[in-house]
């Protein structure tokens, strides 16, 4: 990958930072800076995989359909206060007319009484909706994002040290990969924010 997906030659494993005559200097590239990249790539195909299941499910494309009436709701602790969710359960009432479902949970913070459409998985019960296919499709755009950050390490094949990241993404301007990962976070940004605005909106 000297050239770094067919761009111009990149600069070496030395790049200079700062005032003129100073030199930060990187370490050679190795199989270690390839494998930190592609943890970057395997963490977006993880993002791009619970997008899809969910997406094909909130849009009605996989599952089966139906309604939760809300009937109580609660808060589910997690390891942090940050990470405390509210979660609602009800009857669940299949769309083709077949027996209905008690106690199925819906992760939502809704209100007693309310109907909400939702859809079975195997799993248990997701909000379905465009508004809801939106806020999975925002995760699909995010993995982008993910994926960009791993492309200086897996091009350079540099494994940063502390504070050097950013140096070891300086190292491939001007080339391919460079435009890719433009690309790859500007298309990932505009296409989250798009999909965050729509959920929002409905």
């Amino acid at each position: 990958m000297g050239r770094f997906f067919g761009g111009a030659g990149a600069a070496g494993p030395e790049l200079e930072l700062g005032g003129a005559g100073t030199f930060a200097p990187l370490p050679v590239p190795s199989w270690k800076g390839r494998v930190f990249g592609g943890l970057f790539f395997v963490l977006a195909a993880v993002c791009v995989g619970i997008a899809a299941y969910n997406i094909a499910h909130t849009a009605g494309l996989a599952g089966r359909p139906g309604t939760v009436t809300v009937e109580r709701c609660w808060t589910e602790h997690g390891s942090g206060r940050s990470s405390d969710k509210v979660v609602c359960s009800g009857t669940f009432r299949p769309d083709d007319g077949t027996r209905a479902v008690p106690d199925a949970v819906v992760p939502r913070a809704l209100k007693a009484g309310q109907e909400i459409a939702v859809q079975q998985t195997g799993r248990g019960y997701l909000p379905s909706g465009a508004g809801e296919t939106a806020r999975w499709i925002a995760l699909f755009f995010f993995a982008w994002i993910v994926a960009a950050l791993g492309i200086p390490f897996a091009a350079t094949g540099i494994f940063p040290g502390r504070g050097q990241a950013a140096a070891v993404g300086a190292s491939i301007r001007g080339t391919g990969a460079a435009r890719v990962l433009k690309y790859m976070m500007a298309g990932g940004a505009g296409g989250a924010a798009v999909s965050l605005y729509v959920t929002w909106v409905l």
